[in-house]
Order: structure tokens, then sequence, then C-alpha cells
């Protein structure tokens, strides 16, 4: 059981300290402006300086109502707008913009709930898996533990789309948190433990 725990402990650890730093890079070290920038603003300055859900929405409300105005003009005359033309031409272009800047603040919202409730719960899980491990039986103690920090790892694992908006740094924020907290639990448990321990390296249970 020793070599098991040592082999699921090296790479718990090597998954919670790359993706920290990987956090910790895209929070503070990773350059976020464009030389493209410019031709995009001020919306993009009115996209990142949004401080809540319902600021995106009240810009976005007269804008939707520019496009359908400008849709069922086009429609009354006969004329298509195709998708591509809309691309490129106000008031499609803004609308869409803050259209995808909303639907990312919403997603970014449901995971920063879902890695708290399931983070805690995973807590619960391993806090449970340790003292049944410490009084009880140690296979199915270490068994939960396991099912613990999965639940950690995967909720702290790095997010790979979205970003322009202040949830997405504060989704961040709380998966760099919860990263480096999950991290020190590890390192207690291991210490704890005394998994790296050299003694019975040959013994069973």
């Amino acid at each position: 059981m020793n070599a098991l725990q040592k082999t699921l402990a090296i790479i718990a650890l090597l998954v919670l300290v790359s993706q920290t730093i990987r956090h910790t890079y895209l929070l503070w070290v990773e350059p976020r402006g464009s030389v493209l920038d410019k031709y995009d603003q001020p919306l993009k300055n009115e996209i990142t300086s949004a401080t809540s859900l319902d600021e995106l929405v009240r810009r976005y409300e007269p804008l939707r109502k520019q496009v359908d105005s400008a849709r069922a003009e086009a429609a009354k005359a006969g004329n298509k707008i195709g998708y591509e033309q809309e691309r490129g031409m106000e008031p499609f272009k803004s609308e869409s913009a803050l259209h995808e800047a909303i639907t990312d603040w919403e997603q970014k919202s449901k995971e920063i709930h879902g890695l708290r409730f399931y983070w805690f719960i995973g807590l619960a899980i391993s806090a449970i898996g340790f003292l049944i491990y410490k009084t009880f039986n140690r296979w199915l103690g270490f068994t939960l533990m396991i099912a613990g920090f999965a639940e950690f790892i995967y909720w702290t694992s790095p997010t790979f789309l979205g970003g322009g908006t202040r949830e997405f740094d504060r989704l961040l924020v709380n998966k760099l948190g919860y990263s480096v907290i999950s991290l020190v639990l590890l390192l207690a448990v291991i210490f704890t433990l005394d998994i790296f321990s050299q003694k019975g390296e040959h013994s069973t249970l």
C-alpha cells in the first residue's frame, strides 16, 4: 500500500503544483493586450470594465433593439443580411460581442458556484476518509481520500475558454485560492500519514 500511496501522492502533487502555477500566470503574468485592441475600442473597455452582469445587460439591450430594428427593415426591403455581413457591420458586431460577454459571464458564474460546492464536498469526503483511515480501515479510508482529492483536482483544473470579463478573473482567483488550499491539505496528509517515509518499504498489510 505504501508504494500506491507514494505514487498517487506524487501525481496529485504534480497536478496541483502545475495548475496552481498556471492560474498564477493567467491572473498576473500573461499579457492581455493586443495590437488589434485599438480597433475594438471603446467596446472592449466597456466589457472589461463592467463590474456586474446587470451592467453588461444594460449596455446590451439598446444594441439588441437596434439589431432587431435593422433586421426588420432589411426584411421589409426584401434584403437578407448574411452572417458574414453581420460580423463586420454595426450594430451587429457590437451586439454579438456583448452577447458573447454576457454568455461567458453566466458560464463563469456557474463554474464558480460548482467549484465551491464540489470542493467542499471533496473536503467532507477527504475528512471522513482520513478518520476512517486512522481508526477503522486503511484501504476504505484511503479510497475516500482519493475521491475527495479527485474532486479538488478536477474542480480547480485550468479553464481554457473565455476571458475578457471580471467574472473570468474572479473564477481564476477562486481556482487559485482553492488550488493552494488543496495543495496545503495534500502536504498535510502526506506528512501526517508519513507517506514518503522509507520505513516499511517492503511491508504489506
